[in-house]
């Protein structure tokens, strides 16, 4: 079986591939995070095409980020929880 690698895939099936979800395409988009033509294409009114290689090029470009998520203990959860009445 051959597998055919598309560059360019309609925003859903980009979405459903990488998780992302459609406001966060639709956010780069119209901010201008993504180029039109490069990152993203138009076809029609409704029709939006992703171009996945391009996109790809955009995240190993981005600076690596340490998300800070603080630790709560369950002690911590159990004061903060409102008391049943």
């Amino acid at each position: 079986m051959n597998l055919i690698v598309l560059s360019w895939v309609r925003a859903e099936k980009y979405c459903e591939d990488s998780g992302e979800p459609m406001r966060t395409v639709s956010d780069r988009v119209q901010s201008g995070v993504w180029a039109a033509g490069k990152h993203y294409k138009r076809t029609g009114p409704r029709t939006l095409w992703i171009n996945r290689q391009e996109v790809d090029n955009w995240i190993s470009q981005q600076p690596h980020v340490e998300a800070y998520c603080p630790k709560v203990s369950r002690s911590d959860r159990q004061q903060k929880a409102p008391a049943d009445q």
